[in-house]
């Protein structure tokens, strides 16, 4: 049975295309095809409400054929938390990469128009002949400080689109633990 987990997170439809295949490529590569997990209870109760059943009959329904195969409460409630542990792990890796951009992109242009301002003060002292190389500097200064900028926008744009993908699939996830929880 295939499983298409954008269809089982429906609050994903219109985020980040790229945050969503990040955080769902997450999701897949710890998904255990083999066992029944919170996966594909996930994906049971979404076929029974299709099946016009109400959420609670369908969260039983798929909770007492899973328990047919062996599952518990306890093992779908800790395959669950599993999975938004994944999402966590994702959400710091996304962090480390995104604080590395900042530095290469940011801070280190910043530390570039830092050693150009030098170059232009040494070259001041120098005659006639160092003019011309002295607007060259500050030509790349002026240009530098729009590079920084738009990287900065840039990344921060990135983390809006990651957080909110991260934040839906969280909070369904969240709230599936709490369902099985009260349901079941």
């Amino acid at each position: 049975m295939t499983t298409d987990l954008q269809a089982l997170f429906p609050g994903i439809k219109d985020l980040d295309e790229k945050s969503v295949y990040a955080l769902l490529r997450a999701l897949k590569n710890n998904f255990e095809g083999q066992k029944f997990d919170y996966i594909h209870y996930k994906q049971s109760v979404k076929s029974l409400k299709e099946m016009q059943m109400d959420e609670a009959t369908s969260h039983k329904s798929a909770f007492m054929t899973a328990a047919t195969m062996g599952l518990t409460k306890e093992s779908l409630l800790a395959s669950a938390q599993n999975y938004a542990r994944v999402l966590d792990n994702e959400r710091e890796s996304f962090a480390k990469a995104l604080l590395n951009q900042q530095s290469q992109k940011v801070e280190g242009r910043k530390a570039e128009v830092s050693q150009y301002e030098q170059k232009i003060e040494s070259h001041k002292l120098k005659i006639k002949e160092l003019e011309r190389e002295i607007e060259i500097f500050t030509e790349k200064v002026n240009s530098v400080d729009q590079d920084v900028e738009l990287a900065a926008k840039k990344i921060a744009g990135t983390k809006e689109k990651f957080l909110s993908v991260y934040k839906v699939l969280s909070k369904e996830i969240a709230e599936d633990i709490k369902t099985i929880n009260t349901i079941l």
